[in-house]
């Protein structure tokens, strides 16, 4: 009777094995068509949430007083978004006062400046801003809770000079006015809430949640942070793309 087991056994293995590359392909398919089709019906959304991927919310460390740092990974590799950011404290936490600070950042899209440049009829530019305030207090020597506002803006401006002028559908509508231009982009009020784990003197864990007030968006951060370089991930439920990873470096002083 064992025997017959193991080979029944043995038998259902050799079956999934040869069956399951196939159903994880075509699940892998499933999902691709469904992100690219998200995509294609929100472009600004999903642009959107990579411009979120190069902010950084978390406080400073007790005895920083500012921050510059840019966003490595996913903004300036692979979709070419030169950025910095910075952060500076207005106020030490001292005598029940929590700790507050400041962060405001930028970036300019070099895909976009270079494609300017080189194509003669196409004029582009795709840019983000932010800035917002926080503030912090010590539950636990190890441990900070904090919380606060963000303002979010990102821009996409692309100009094409259509040279044939035959582009009316005969219907009354202009195809070329109606591409000429094209003006999208999405702005933000965050507010957000976190805790920040101390795990040694340069080393932290910071966990926070966010909730666009103007969309209704959702976004949660984990994010692990040493002295210079700071890794995570940044999680959009409602989006094409829900899970992306991010790399940070900053100098603190």
């Amino acid at each position: 009777m064992n025997h017959v087991i193991r080979a029944l056994s043995l038998c259902f293995a050799v079956v999934w094995a040869s069956a399951a590359p196939a159903s994880i392909k075509n699940e892998l398919i499933r999902i691709g068509e469904a992100v690219l089709t998200k995509i294609a019906l929100d472009p600004a959304d999903f642009l959107f949430d990579i411009h979120l991927n190069a902010e950084d919310r978390t406080p400073l460390p007790i005895d920083k007083d500012g921050q510059v740092g840019m966003n490595v990974f996913p903004a300036l590799i692979p979709f070419t978004e030169v950025n910095l950011s910075g952060k500076a404290k207005l106020h030490r936490e001292h005598a029940g006062w929590p700790q507050i600070d400041i962060n405001f950042g930028g970036w300019n899209s070099i895909a976009g400046m270079v494609a300017s440049g080189m194509v003669e009829d196409f004029k582009g530019g795709l840019y983000g801003y932010h800035g917002g305030i926080s503030a912090a207090v010590s539950a636990d020597p190890r441990l900070r809770l904090f919380g606060g506002y963000e303002f979010s803006q990102m821009r996409v401006d692309v100009t094409v000079n259509f040279k044939d002028s035959s582009t009316s559908t005969g219907t009354g509508f202009d195809l070329q006015n109606s591409l000429s231009h094209l003006n999208v982009g999405k702005t933000e009020h965050f507010l957000f809430a976190g805790a920040e784990v101390l795990r040694s003197a340069r080393k932290r864990l910071v966990a926070e949640v966010g909730y666009g007030v103007v969309s209704n968006k959702l976004m949660a951060r984990l994010t692990w942070s040493s002295k210079n370089f700071d890794s995570g991930f940044v999680f959009f439920p409602e989006s094409a793309w829900v899970l992306w990873p991010v790399w940070n470096f900053q100098v603190r002083f």
